[in-house]
C-alpha cells in the first residue's frame, strides 16, 4: 500500500477490502466480487492488480482462480504476481501464459486483456519493511522489463 501511495499516478489506493466489480458482458448476472491483496486506480481509471501468492502455491487451482480473475478485471493494465521463491515464478509464470493464451485464442480481443503480466519474486528477509518491499518490487520490474 506503500509502494502506491510513493507515486502520484495513482488517484486511489485499494487493499483487499475494496472488491473489484467483474460483470456479466450483458450485466445480466450478479457481478463476481474479486478481492485482490491490493489494487491501484490510475487518475485515468485504468487499474494496476497486484496478487500475492503464498498460501495459493500449494493448491495450483487457487492460483488458476486468481489468474482467471486478475485477468477478467475491467480496466486492469498491469496484474503483478508476487511469489516469495524463485522457484515458484516459472510456475505461476507458465500458468499465465497458458490462461492468457487461451483468452486471445478464444477470441477475447487484446485490448480487454492487461497490457502486462509478470511475476516477480520477493523473498520473505526482503518484506520487512514498506521501503524494501518498494525497492524490491521495482528493482525486479525493471529485470524484467516492467514498468511500475
Amino acid at each position: 500500500m506503500a509502494f502506491g501511495r510513493k507515486y502520484k499516478r495513482f488517484d486511489k489506493v485499494n487493499g483487499s477490502n475494496v472488491p473489484i466489480h467483474i460483470n456479466h458482458p450483458t450485466k445480466r448476472m450478479r457481478p463476481i466480487l474479486y478481492h485482490p491483496d491490493a489494487h491501484f486506480v490510475t487518475k485515468f481509471g485504468k487499474r494496476f492488480i497486484f496478487e500475492i501468492l503464498d498460501s495459493e502455491l500449494k493448491d495450483e487451482n487457487l492460483i488458476i482462480a486468481n489468474i482467471l480473475l486478475a485477468c477478467l478485471s475491467p480496466n486492469t493494465l498491469k496484474v503483478i504476481f508476487i511469489v516469495p521463491r524463485e522457484e515458484d515464478q516459472d510456475k505461476v509464470t507458465d500458468l499465465v501464459f497458458t490462461i492468457v493464451g487461451n483468452f486471445s485464442m478464444k477470441g477475447i480481443p487484446k485490448k480487454e486483456l492487461p497490457k502486462v503480466v509478470a511475476t516477480l519474486y520477493i523473498l520473505e528477509s526482503e518484506a520487512s519493511t514498506p521501503e524494501n518491499v518498494t525497492e524490491v518490487l521495482v528493482n525486479s520490474a525493471k529485470d524484467r522489463g516492467v514498468t511500475v
